[in-house]
């Protein structure tokens, strides 16, 4: 059974997400601050980190620093009521592998765990490579047979949960709490849409295209490779 350690000192939210995990063949161990966690931390034991941004004392982003350096880290997502672009520029950099916005979503969270684990089992390169896309969080860069699409924060985090759970289809709702933390997004104006179309914009600018985001009728997206 897969290990996790939630690093959370809300301890109801610590316990809902340990139910979730536990109902998708997960273990949970609880840590109510980023010192205790430290002071007992053996990265063999964990398969993932999921670590409370705003922790009391020694926050999850200084936690996170003084892990960064240790080649044997499980892969790591960080769970924030932070939802600025440059708060998920300062989480990427600092070696996060993932970062969701609170409230918590369970099928993001999930979809996002199993999108981490799987590649680091796949890969520990940097740039944490998906043959044929490469997906460059330092630089927001979308690479595809020798060539690179630059994208905003926003199209960045749409192309992971895209690539990082293939074929899946999300709800328009799921895709809002994904990349803004706020579900009301998906029917607020045409913020969704203009992004989504954006985003097929840049991957039908290489050629060949390495895919295209899917619309389902009534249902969502979901990226499709070609």
């Amino acid at each position: 059974m897969p290990q996790v350690a939630i690093i959370e000192d809300d301890q109801d939210q610590a316990r809902l997400l340990a139910s979730w995990l536990h109902n998708y063949g997960y273990q949970a161990t609880l840590f109510v601050s980023a010192e205790i966690f430290r002071d007992s931390y053996q990265p063999e034991k964990f398969d993932l980190l999921l670590i409370d941004w705003l922790l009391p004392g020694m926050s999850g982003l200084q936690l996170m620093k003084k892990l960064a350096d240790d080649p044997e880290r499980p892969p790591t997502i960080f769970l924030t009521s932070l939802d600025g672009e440059d708060d998920l520029a300062e989480a990427l950099h600092s070696g996060a592998d993932d970062f969701i916005s609170k409230p918590i979503n369970k099928t993001i969270l999930m979809a996002r765990i199993r999108a981490v684990t799987r590649r680091a089992q796949a890969s520990n390169s940097k740039n944490r490579n998906f043959e044929p896309l490469e997906l460059d969080a330092a630089h927001f860069q979308l690479g595809f047979a020798g060539q690179k699409q630059r994208l905003t924060p926003a199209e960045f985090r749409l192309m992971q949960l895209f690539v990082h759970s293939e074929s899946t289809l999300f709800s328009r709702e799921e895709l809002a709490d994904s990349i803004w933390g706020d579900v009301h997004k998906a029917q607020e104006g045409r913020a969704l849409d203009l992004l989504i179309s954006r985003l097929r914009k840049k991957l039908a600018a290489f050629d060949p295209s390495p895919g295209q985001v899917v619309s389902h009728y009534g249902q969502g997206y979901a990226f499709q490779r070609a």
